[in-house]
This record gives structure tokens, sequence and C-alpha cells, in this order.
């Protein structure tokens, strides 16, 4: 494929969205097309720019992610919609795809499998595009000795998503989610969340080594 593909990303995490826009512009044969945090000025902004690709988060401040895909596709984008998302709930996951997206995935993908991804949907290769996250499976929870929620915990911190977001999306108090981090930090004998992040991805836990 030798056309260009342009990315439009909609998310509220500012440090997450910068990265992004770094790690797009370095690609070859993709273009930033824009980003927003899912207010009132998304789908005009969207409308206006016309994106190849849309990657959309669902949890927004102002927003949901179904709400505005509902939205894109009343106002005829025909654009490819995809979820980029912590969220793995499978009655979200059937209502973005009955809305019309294109795919749904884990923020926790690497950005490599991501792009060759987005490429094999642009292409038609795949009709509907759904990738495996890069951080580590079940066995490695049991491993580190983290319970399921200290795991979705570790997952949003490496996502990028901060305190007072992960309570509200856990429906937890934020005093719990600084517990959970600490456990987190002292089960996988981290002293801080990015080798606590580098750990889940990279890293073979002490009972399977």
């Amino acid at each position: 494929m030798n056309e260009s593909i342009s990315i439009y990303l909609v998310d509220d995490h500012r440090i997450f969205t910068q990265s992004f826009h770094v790690f797009i512009t370095l690609q070859d044969r993709f273009i930033w097309r824009g980003s927003s945090v899912g207010d009132r000025r998304t789908v005009p902004d969207i409308l206006h720019f016309r994106p190849t690709v849309v990657l959309l988060d669902y949890h927004l401040n102002k927003e949901n992610g179904i709400e505005l895909l509902r939205q894109l596709r009343a106002q005829q984008y025909h654009g490819k919609i995809v979820f980029l998302t912590m969220n793995r709930d499978q009655q979200i996951r059937e209502a973005a795809k009955a809305y019309g997206a294109d795919g749904f995935i884990s923020k926790d993908i690497d950005g490599h499998d991501l792009l060759d991804g987005i490429r094999r949907l642009v292409t038609g290769s795949v009709a509907y595009l759904e990738l495996p996250a890069a951080t580590v499976g079940n066995e490695y929870k049991q491993s580190w000795g983290l319970t399921p929620q200290e795991r979705k915990v570790a997952e949003m911190i490496c996502a990028g998503l901060k305190t007072d977001k992960i309570a509200d999306t856990l429906s937890i108090s934020i005093h719990t989610v600084y517990t959970h981090r600490k456990h987190i930090l002292e089960k996988t004998g981290s002293g801080h969340f990015m080798e606590v992040c580098s750990k889940l991805r990279t890293e073979t836990p002490p009972n399977q080594a």
C-alpha cells in the first residue's frame, strides 16, 4: 500500500496523546491528523479533517466512546473507527461493533502491532480488527501474585490513566487505588511504575524463569 494513512485520536489523557502523536509522526506513511478529548468539538473536527482512521477511547470526560461512535455514523462518517481502550467489557465490545466500529483493541498493544493491524484494516485484509494485548496473560497475574483487581489497576496505570479515573472506572475509592499501587510495587519487587510496566511487558515471572 502506497497511500498514507491519516490518524485522529480521541483520548482525554494528555500524556498518552502526546506520546502517541510523537510515535505516529515517526512512522512511514502515517499522518497525524489531530486529536481531541471527546468534547463537543470532536465530531465536527473529525467530519472536517476526514481522517482515514479514528482511534477512540471508551472512557472520556465528557462522553463515552459509544456515543461518539453513534454520532459519527449518524452524520455519515465512513472512515474506520477503532476503539483503543483499557476497557475489556464484552457488552461494550459488542455495542461498539453493533454501532459500526471497525475494531476494538486494548491500549496494551505493542505500537507496531497496532499500526500493522491498521494497515490490514485499511487495505481490506481484515474486516474487523481485534488484536491481542502485548502485556502478559493470566499466568503472569498468578506468578506475580497480583489479584484480578490489582492486575486491572496495573494495566490502567501502564496505559497512563490517572488515579481518579482508575477509581471511577473500577468503582473504588482513590484510597483503594493507592493501596493497590503499594501492593503491586511490593509484589513485583519494583521501585516505581515504569519498572512495573516494563516487567509486565517483557519479563518472565520468578516461578517461570
